[in-house]
Parts: C-alpha cells; sequence; structure tokens
C-alpha cells in the first residue's frame, strides 16, 4: 500500500499542543506562528490503525480490553524490523516512555547517584534526574562539521564515578544513529564500572535510509552490562498522544524487580485505545513506517538543499534518524542579539531569544536550543520537519523571511 505523506493534516483549531496558540505564543511570542516545534507530526496515521479505532467505536462499548497480545506483537515488530530476538521474560510493559524511565530510575538508583546525561539533551531527562534527587553529570558531545559526534575518550573520562546512564538512540536532538563500535565502547566502559544503562529508544524506528539503528539490547548480548531498553510506537507511526511503551532488559531478575513495583503502583496494562493502536502498528504498520522514513528523508534533504542555497548563515547538523534536527545560527546570533536590545517588546528578555526572533522576524515556531541544556546550546534551534511538503515549504519560508532580515538590518 503506497501512503500519501504530501500533504499535511490540519490540526489548527483541534486540541493538538502543537498547534495551541498560546503555547506557540509562550515559546516564540507570536500566537499566530506555525509550528515546527514539539516532536510529533502533521501527518496522517496509517489506515490501519485509524480502522482499529473506527471499529472500536462502531462497537459501541469502551470495555476492558484483552491486550494479551501487544507484547508479542511488539516482539514480532523488534525481531522484522531491527532483527533483534527478545526473549518475552525479559520484556516488561510500560504507560509510556517518560513515565518507564523514571520508574526504572527510581527502582534501579537511589537518591545522590550521578547520572551521565549526554548533551544536548531532550530537556524531561533533566528535570526527571533532578527532581528524583540525582545528580547530572554532563557529557557535551563533540560539535563537528556536519554536527555532532561522541569522543570515547572524552565520554570515559566524563563517566568516571557516575552510577548510571541515561542515553538516547538515536539522539535527541541531534538525530545521531550511534554505530556498533560506539555502542560496544559505551557498553563495556558500563559494565566494567558497574554502570546501569537506561537507554531510550523512542526514535529507533526512524532511522533514515542508509542508517541503521541497533538496539542497545542487541549491541549488549556479547557485552553483558546491566540495560534497560526503551522503546514505544508513539513516534514510528505518529501516535505520539498514546502511551504505551515496553522494557527490555538484561536480565529476568531486573524485569521482574520492575514489575513487582509497576504491579505494587497498578501500572500493569494499557487503555483501550492506547493498545488498539499499537497492537495494529506493530503487526501491520511495517511498510507504513519504511514509508514514512523514506518521506523524512526528502524532507531533511529539501531543507539540507534550502539551507545551502537559500540561508547559508544557517548550519544544519544533519541527523540520521526521526523529523527533528539542530540548526546552527552562530553566524547571526550578534545581530539577533542587536535585535532584542532595539525592540526588546518583541523579546521576552534573554529567555528563548533565537525562538522569539524566528516567531516574530519569520512567523515560525521553534524550540530554542537552551532548552536543551541551557546557554552552551543559545544558538541553535529545533526544527520538526515531520509534515507534509505543503508546510515544509512554509516552514522554509519563515526561515529565509528572518535571515532576510538579519541581511537588511
Amino acid at each position: 500500500m503506497s501512503h500519501d505523506f504530501s500533504h499535511s493534516v490540519d490540526r489548527a483549531g483541534s486540541r493538538a499542543e502543537k498547534w495551541d496558540r498560546g503555547n506557540i505564543a509562550g515559546i516564540c511570542g507570536n500566537a499566530d506562528a506555525l509550528p515546527f516545534w514539539v516532536a510529533d507530526m502533521d501527518l496522517p496515521v496509517s489506515d490501519g490503525i485509524r480502522q482499529a479505532l473506527e471499529d472500536e467505536a462502531r462497537l459501541g462499548v469502551i470495555g476492558y480490553r484483552n491486550s494479551s497480545a501487544l507484547k508479542p506483537a511488539f516482539i514480532s515488530f523488534m525481531k522484522e524490523r531491527h532483527d533483534t530476538v527478545l526473549d518475552e521474560d525479559h520484556v516488561a510493559f510500560a504507560q509510556g516512555m517518560l513515565h518507564a524511565i523514571a520508574l526504572a530510575m527510581n527502582i534501579f538508583t537511589k537518591e545522590g547517584d550521578r547520572i551521565l546525561l549526554p548533551y544536548p539533551s531532550y530537556h524531561p531527562f533533566i528535570d526527571m534526574i533532578e527532581d528524583n534527587g540525582r545528580v547530572i553529570v554532563p557529557y557535551h558531545m563533540k560539535r563537528t562539521a556536519e554536527g555532532f559526534t561522541l569522543d570515547p575518550d572524552e565520554w570515559k573520562a566524563a563517566g568516571e564515578g557516575c552510577q548510571a546512564i541515561l542515553f538516547c538512540s538515536p539522539h535527541n536532538p541531534t538525530g545521531i544513529v550511534f554505530t556498533d563500535s560506539e555502542l560496544e565502547s559505551i557498553l563495556t566502559l558500563a559494565r566494567d564500572r558497574g554502570q546501569l544503562v537506561l537507554c531510550d529508544e523512542i526514535h529507533s524506528d526512524l532511522a533514515l535510509p542508509g542508517f541503521r539503528h541497533i538496539p542497545m539490547v542487541k549491541a549488549n548480548e556479547r557485552i553483558g552490562a546491566d540495560v534497560i531498553t526503551f522503546a514505544a510506537a508513539s513516534k514510528s507511526f505518529n501516535i505520539a498522544g498514546e502511551h504505551c511503551a515496553f522494557a527490555c532488559f538484561s536480565s529476568k531478575e531486573m524485569k521482574e524487580r520492575y514489575e513487582k513495583v509497576e504491579k505494587r503502583l497498578h501500572l500493569t496494562g494499557p487503555g483501550y485505545s492506547v493498545a488498539s493502536m499499537a497492537e495494529m502498528a506493530y503487526l501491520h504498520g511495517l511498510e507504513y513506517n519504511r514509508q514514512l522514513c523514506r518521506h523524512l528523508e526528502r524532507n531533511q534533504n529539501r531543507l539540507e538543499e534550502f539551507l545551502r542555497t537559500r540561508c547559508p548563515e544557517l548550519k544544519l547538523c544533519k541527523g540520521h534518524a526521526s523529523f527533528i534536527v539542530f540548526i546552527d545560527c552562530s553566524a547571526i546570533w550578534d545581530k539577533v542579539v542587536q535585535d532584542r536590545q532595539k525592540n526588546p517588546q518583541l523579546y521576552d528578555g534573554d529567555h528563548f531569544v533565537l525562538s522569539h526572533f524566528f516567531g516574530q522576524r519569520g512567523g515560525i515556531c521553534m524550540n530554542d536550543g537552551t532548552w536543551f541544556g541551557g546557554d552552551e546550546y543559545r544558538c541553535y534551534v529545533r526544527f520538526n520537519f515531520g509534515c507534509g511538503e505543503d508546510l515544509l515549504e512554509k516552514g522554509l519560508e519563515g526561515l529565509e523571511k528572518a535571515v532576510r532580515f538579519i541581511r537588511e538590518s
């Protein structure tokens, strides 16, 4: 079946957080800006997912659902998509990705433990570590001509004395797909140091053509570190609003300890529609997912070409996976600061400076780089190209409009 991703779904006026005018105003100061921020896509779900929801609604009763087929469906998908064989005794259901990671952090680490975190970082990870009384040990990935990379020597030095690692693979917001040798190095060091590895792989099914995601649990088979890998259907099939995840453990004992706490907290099953969507996605969504990855590759290539030819002041940190990328705005930063000083009414002090600049001068809303780790990333924005070609072109026009303002100022 061919899936049409050329046009965006019109979500304006819906309850979508991405399109909420209050949210947009809070990020960039312009409630009318087009949203290219939060990590969900303005693309249609598969016909199978839509049909599953329609069938449940047509039945007319949303009662208790037997979801026993969901875990086997996930395990089957992992084998087909990633050539990874999972033992069902090592896999636990969890009610959403962030919940799953936070619960594991509370079970397997203790207050005061030092947790190594790669930066730039998805901001909820920063909050999660701090809110749970753990200590962040930041590792700032190395900037390269094309994007970011993980330097093994600097990683080794940064992680000394840590009890755990909170990892993200593929990485958000840089889009890095880590190689087998990189994962082997991380895992071997963690094993030798007795560190727990918590690995968020929510973007794992969106590796772009030419790149291969290797699940941490697969890379760990020959190493034997203490690892928990977390996966979900939410990004892979554009059902980000559903909260259904799986935790894959390196040992049965860890899994049983995790599920014991889930049972105590009554967190053992998915919601009705969540299970319907995820089950359909894992059983019948592989071709949709593959076509989606090809569409995202085309969109990123279009973004790259546009910046190179029309906005060379902006440098794309090209990603290997998913629909979000960092854009380096260092070349225009000083003039943006001057604009803020001349027109303070358009900005919110020094809060989200670039987000406000692009919102006010280009009419587009993006996540400010400071959201991913503070002032060190003030010269970046994160752009979401998970949309149809029509909306993408409007986003590109907004980037150029803002850059043109800088050129003429």
